[in-house]
């Protein structure tokens, strides 16, 4: 009993221990933590936005390879950094295979002209034989009706020779007949066949020529060169992808370089949320640039996008929105040092280049597909030889002017009668070239045709309907479409429409006449990269192909091409131009709004709590939480409306949260201790 009673006493002596230590460190006074204090002030304040973003060019225009059936190569590329002039050559591909491919259809093209001249010969050489044996067919049965009208003067028995005699020459002369012209047809089968198969390899050589201009890519308007990244070829892992160079091997329709216009510069900047409602279109800004410091530039925001979108490739997850800001060129050239008349002659070059149509990715440099010769109508008698190749003048695709010539139709055989189509001349002409018609006319057009289709597509329509949709649109440009000249007619050299195909039927011998050719079909003009082809004229059932290069290639003509060189290496030109190249970082300070005797504090001292925007005041030596209410805000202040005094002492940081322990997510504030909500 005395043990248990013992051990009663110890134990009682530890608890009363343990509580006395207790109380002695609860009565203890809390070590302090030094928290950052700042002051409520109260004047003007300027509300600004800071954004970081890059240089670049307005405008650009971007070369990709050509559709040559395959991989090409390149032979020839402009040096990165190189200042190209418009109509600088830019690339060139390996053409040897293309060279290779218009020998062989000429070659094709002058065999079929040899058979079909030797199936002419071999058909008058028949056809002065038939007539022989028609003649003597025709005299044996003037020879037996001469003894049947002896008959009177004979026996019954050589009157009914005479009889069976005469009844078997006319027998023979009708099977001549039927079998001459049968092998008539025949021949004229073959020789159809012979003008359907020059006309289809005059066609493929036309291709092959047009597909012969894209070796040569030329730039479509003055500005730097840059050589994009051969992403074609297989590199390990950690390697650096090559710039593409001379003599590899790209894909068709692979970017290759770009021409950057550097007359006329812009800044792209992502924004936070914030930042973003505050700003407007038409807003001023400075601009500050990394390559030009202790300047200033003035511009102000020309576009800002609706959406906000990620970066994947920066370390920053936030999604912002994207930001462009225009800058003030002639006081960015002038605190560069350009002399003024290098300003003017840039500011010139900018306005030209503001007029132009946009530039489209150039993955062609020639106008367009030559138009499908129309279909030749055999029903007034054979086609004749076949016609020059380069006798259709020059044609133009659905995009601008060809520098190549059209096939000619196929020449009339025997007369043709009344048809309109006999003869087999008449061909489709190739759509008016897009280049030849002005920006204005551009947009009459594209707005007349978004008139006439009405939300609808051109697959949609039906042949019919494109036609008349066709002929509706350029009538009301003032431009009727499908106005064929009539056969016979010369061609006007004057009128570019007058060379785009002669529709008439030829004829390369003297013996007979041709029948007369179909008014050729005149195309509708491309344009916009589109190249539409026209509907067929009066003549001719179809009108030209739409036309497969884009309008700014078109510009370019076969001389163009031809004296194109490639521009300077950067270290061998003067590149009086080139004062600034994009890619150059760039600060924007946007000034958002001037209150005058504003109370503001800064952001980093309002924190959430219990869902209210809340600050801790300074009363004594304690701070006290207080609701408030913004009025503006920023990324670095805000703009009190109600709940502070200007002169109070403010927490920077939240003194409820205690030293070592993890505050509540609904008491957090947002990074850097700003708003909560993660708005920053």
């Amino acid at each position: 009993m005395s043990k248990f009673i013992i051990r009663l006493v110890i134990l009682a002596v530890i608890v009363g221990a343990a509580w006395g230590g207790y109380r002695f460190v609860q009565s203890m006074p809390e070590r302090q933590q030094p928290i950052a204090t700042a002051k409520v002030r109260q004047g003007e304040i300027v509300v600004r936005t800071f954004a970081r973003g890059e240089l670049r060019a307005v405008r650009s225009a971007t070369l990709t390879a050509p559709n040559l059936f395959g991989t090409v190569q390149v032979t020839k590329l402009a040096e990165i950094g190189s200042f190209a002039k418009e109509k600088d050559l830019v690339i060139e591909f390996d053409d040897a295979e293309l060279v290779t491919s218009v020998e062989e259809k000429q070659l094709e093209i002058d065999q079929i002209d040899e058979q079909y001249k030797k199936s002419e010969a071999d058909l008058a050489i028949r056809n002065n034989q038939d007539q022989v044996e028609l003649l003597r067919a025709r005299y044996s049965v003037r020879r037996s009706e001469l003894e049947v009208k002896r008959n009177e003067l004979l026996s019954p028995i050589d009157q009914k020779k005479n009889e069976l005699n005469l009844e078997e020459s006319k027998r023979r002369l009708s099977q001549l007949v039927s079998d001459i012209k049968s092998r008539q047809e025949q021949a004229e089968a073959e020789l159809a066949v012979l003008g359907e198969k020059k006309q289809k390899a005059l066609l493929e050589m036309a291709r092959a020529r047009s597909r012969l201009t894209q070796v040569k890519v030329l730039a479509p308007m003055t500005g730097l060169v840059a050589v994009r990244q051969n992403s074609s070829s297989r590199m390990g892992f950690g390697f650096d992808v090559p710039d593409i160079r001379e003599g590899d091997q790209v894909q068709p329709g692979m970017p290759i370089a770009d021409v950057l216009d550097l007359s006329e510069l812009e800044v792209v900047a992502r924004v936070g949320e914030l930042d973003r409602a505050n700003l407007n279109e038409n807003q001023e800004v400075i601009l500050a640039l990394d390559a030009v410091p202790n300047e200033k530039f003035r511009g102000h925001i020309k576009t800002m996008s609706s959406t906000a979108s990620a970066n994947v490739q920066s370390s920053d997850p936030a999604k912002k929105f994207d930001v462009v800001f225009t800058i003030d060129m002639k006081e960015l050239l002038t605190k560069l040092g350009a002399k003024p008349d290098q300003i003017q002659r840039i500011l010139a070059t900018a306005e030209a280049n503001r007029k132009k149509p946009p530039v489209v990715s150039m993955a062609m440099s020639f106008g367009g597909m030559p138009g499908i010769p129309g279909m030749p109508d055999l029903s007034g008698g054979a086609p004749g030889g076949g016609g020059d190749p380069q006798a259709g003048g020059g044609q133009r695709g659905g995009g601008g002017r060809m520098p190549f010539a059209g096939g000619a139709g196929a020449p009339g055989g025997g007369p043709g009668g009344g048809d309109p189509q006999a003869g087999g001349g008449q061909r489709g002409g190739g759509g008016a070239g897009g280049a030849a018609m002005s920006a204005e006319d551009r947009t009459k057009m594209r707005e007349a045709m978004q008139a006439a289709l009405k939300g609808r597509s051109m697959q949609d329509l039906s042949a019919e309907e494109r036609t008349k949709l066709m002929q509706d649109v350029m009538a009301k440009m003032g431009r009727p479409a499908g106005a064929g000249r009539p056969a016979g007619a010369k061609p006007d050299p004057s009128k570019p429409e007058a060379v785009a195909g002669d529709g008439q039927g030829r004829r390369p011998r003297g013996d007979g006449s041709g029948g007369p050719g179909g008014g050729r079909g005149a195309g509708g003009p491309g344009g916009g990269g589109r190249g539409a082809g026209g509907p067929g004229g009066p003549g001719g059932p179809w009108g030209g192909i739409p036309g497969m290069g884009g309008g700014a290639a078109g510009r370019f003509t076969a001389e163009d091409l031809k004296n194109a060189k490639l521009p300077p290496p950067p270290d061998q030109d003067s590149n009086i131009d080139v004062l600034l190249r994009p890619g150059l970082l760039a600060d924007v300070e946007i000034i958002v709004e001037k209150i005058p005797n504003a109370i503001h504090i800064p952001a980093q001292a309002v924190f959430e709590k219990e869902g209210h925007l809340v600050v801790f005041v300074k009363e004594g030596e304690k701070f006290v939480a207080r609701r408030i209410k913004i009025g503006k805000r920023s990324e670095s202040t805000l703009v009190v409306a109600e709940g502070l005094k200007p002169g109070e002492t403010i927490a920077m940081a939240n003194p409820e949260a205690k030293h070592g322990t993890k505050q509540k997510s609904e008491d957090k504030g947002g990074p850097m201790n700003a708003l909560p909500g993660g708005k920053s």
